[in-house]
C-alpha cells in the first residue's frame, strides 16, 4: 500500500465534501506535512486557490473572502507552530460571523511529545473560540470514506456562524506518484462523486416559534431590536 497515495485520496474526500457546502475559496500556506491537501486541492477544479507564505496574513486573506462572498473559505496549513498563527482569524470569525474552515496537518500520534520538530499538541488548540471542531485520524481503508463525508457534513451543517476546525494528521511517506492504492475506498460513496450536494443534510432547526401570548403582545407598541444582517435580510425584516 501507498501511503502517499492513500493520504492523498483521503484528502480528496474531504475537500470535495467541503465543496458540497459551499466552500469555494482555498487559502494555503507553504509546507510539508499539507502537502496531501495541497495537492487534493490543486486537483478539483471547484476551488479557487489563494497562497501565501505567512500564515496569520492568510488567515485574514480568507477572512476578507468570507466576508466579501458571504460563503465559507477554507485555510490549508502545515502542522506545527503554523496553525498557532490562525489564532487570531479563528477568533475573529467567532466575533463577526464569518464562516471559517481551519484545515490543519498534523503529525501522527507516535510522532507527538517525542521530540519531533514541529510536532505539538493540535487538538483544541484554539480553545473555545471555534464555533465547532473535528478531529480526524490517521487515514486508514478500515475508516469509510462515508464515514468520513458523514463527519465533515455534521460539522458544516450544523455551523452558523464563526470557525471549524479540522486536524488532520498523515504519516509519511507524503509525497510521491498515483497507484491504484484507496482507489476502491475512494469511489465506494459511488454516485455522491457525480452529485453536487451534501452526503447527509441535517433539519434546519433554526425556526422561531410564536409566543403563546403573541396576540395581546401583537396589538401593544414596542421596538423591534435587529441583530447583523444583510441588506436582502434588513428588507425583509422591514
Amino acid at each position: 500500500m501507498s501511503t502517499s497515495t492513500f493520504n492523498r485520496r483521503w484528502a480528496a474526500v474531504i475537500l470535495e465534501a467541503l465543496s458540497r457546502h459551499g466552500v469555494r475559496h482555498l487559502c494555503i500556506a507553504p509546507g510539508s506535512r499539507s502537502t496531501p491537501l495541497t495537492l487534493a486541492a490543486a486537483q478539483n477544479p471547484a476551488f479557487t486557490l489563494h497562497t501565501h507564505f505567512d500564515e496569520r496574513g492568510l488567515g485574514h486573506l480568507a477572512l476578507g473572502l468570507a466576508k466579501a462572498s458571504g460563503e465559507p473559505v477554507a485555510v490549508i496549513v502545515t502542522s506545527g507552530t503554523a496553525v498557532a498563527n490562525l489564532y487570531p482569524a479563528v477568533i475573529e470569525a467567532g466575533l463577526t460571523g464569518e464562516k471559517l474552515v481551519a484545515i490543519t496537518a498534523d503529525r501522527p500520534p507516535e510522532l507527538i511529545d517525542c521530540g519531533a520538530n514541529q510536532a505539538i499538541r493540535q487538538q483544541a488548540i484554539f480553545a473555545s473560540h471555534p464555533a465547532a471542531a473535528l478531529d480526524l485520524p490517521r487515514p486508514t481503508p478500515s475508516v469509510p470514506a462515508a464515514w468520513l463525508i458523514s463527519a465533515i457534513d455534521e460539522k458544516m451543517g450544523a455551523l452558523r456562524a464563526g470557525a471549524l476546525h479540522i486536524n488532520c494528521p498523515f504519516a509519511e511517506p507524503l509525497y510521491g506518484e498515483l497507484d491504484e492504492t484507496g482507489l476502491e475506498w475512494q469511489q465506494a460513496p459511488g454516485e455522491w462523486w457525480q452529485e453536487a450536494t451534501p452526503w447527509l443534510r441535517l433539519a434546519d432547526e433554526r425556526a422561531v416559534n410564536a409566543q403563546p401570548d403573541w396576540s395581546f403582545w401583537r396589538a401593544q407598541r414596542g421596538v423591534v431590536l435587529a441583530g447583523r444582517l444583510s441588506a436582502q435580510e434588513g428588507a425583509a425584516v422591514a
